[in-house]
């Protein structure tokens, strides 16, 4: 079974239409791969508004994904609460994020998508998240990881959190036989791994860094950590932070797939390829190159 990872596309065809045509490319990569399930980690939205959240909606339903064993999403916190576009935006944010209604947005995000729920088994009566999909032999685990708003905790959105009575449903999926004999796919927005500043970074640039990893953090890691291994997970697939790659913390196997819309420093967009097999899971990187022209639009939008 082939797998493809997709994260963070943060889709806007008002302020970023180049994302949209970037998408269509990425998912026709997929088809031309001859991809069985596409699983998308959150951050399909830039803005979480409606026109968004119908257009990636729309582009989904172009390729034929809109069918729970074509595709599972999972929600990230620019689904719910957005995101400041400009620097000067950052101070009058904590105030937007305030005012959303969060279990408004979560709502509207199952709505969106609601063909990939489908079939879907949910272990609360209140509650979207967890959810485990069965597709073939492969068990995947959807964890919903964005916090509530707190002035003190999470003022910009970004943080991750992973609520008590979700901690209690996951022990309960964990605990039980559902996930006897499959392979274990973990889909969350955020990130276990440490961010760490370059060590060639100005003072600048390490200021960002501080501020970014306490706004774009994950809380009680060590909970989740003790679940995963409890089950022994095959793999976390996540995005959040904007990059590529793969890691292990704690004998545990994390993909990180934040770069599938943003260049790398080879300019090429790049996405995950799980091959899920009866004794092992093996996966890749797939890779696109952006072309000069289109690096240099968006090297002036950034």
């Amino acid at each position: 079974m082939r797998i493809a990872h997709l994260s963070d596309l943060h889709l806007s065809p008002d302020h970023y239409p180049e994302r949209t045509d970037a998408f269509y490319e990425i998912l026709q990569k997929c088809r031309s791969l001859k991809t069985d399930h596409i699983v998308i980690t959150g951050d399909i939205t830039n803005q979480a508004r409606p026109k968004e959240f119908a257009h990636a909606r729309s582009i989904l339903n172009e390729f034929g994904l809109l069918d729970p064993e074509k595709l599972t999403v999972t929600i990230g916190n620019h689904d719910i609460f957005g995101g400041p576009y400009y620097a000067e935006d950052v101070l009058s944010f904590p105030g937007f994020c305030k005012k959303t209604d969060y279990n408004a947005k979560v709502k509207e995000f199952y709505s969106t998508f609601r063909e990939s729920f489908e079939g879907c088994k949910y272990v609360s009566s209140t509650s979207i998240f967890p959810f485990v999909k069965m597709v073939k032999d492969v068990a995947l685990v959807g964890i919903n990881s964005v916090a509530q708003w707190n002035s003190w905790t999470n003022p910009l959105g970004s943080n991750g959190n992973v609520e008590k009575h979700q901690l209690k449903k996951l022990n309960e999926i964990f605990s039980g036989d559902m996930l006897k004999g499959k392979t274990i796919l973990v889909l969350i927005h955020h990130h276990f791994n440490k961010l760490e500043a370059k060590k060639a970074a100005g003072n600048l640039e390490r200021l960002w860094h501080t501020i970014e990893s306490s706004t774009m953090k994950l809380w009680k890691k060590k909970k989740l950590f003790r679940l995963f291994h409890s089950v022994l997970v095959t793999k976390v697939l996540h995005g959040h932070v904007h990059h590529h790659h793969h890691y292990h913390r704690k004998k545990i196997s994390f993909l990180n797939a934040g770069g599938t819309m943003f260049p790398n420093e080879l300019s090429q967009r790049q996405f995950h390829m799980l091959r899920v097999g009866k004794k092992e899971t093996e996966h890749s990187s797939i890779s696109i190159a952006v072309p000069l022209q289109k690096q240099f639009q968006i090297s002036k939008r950034q």
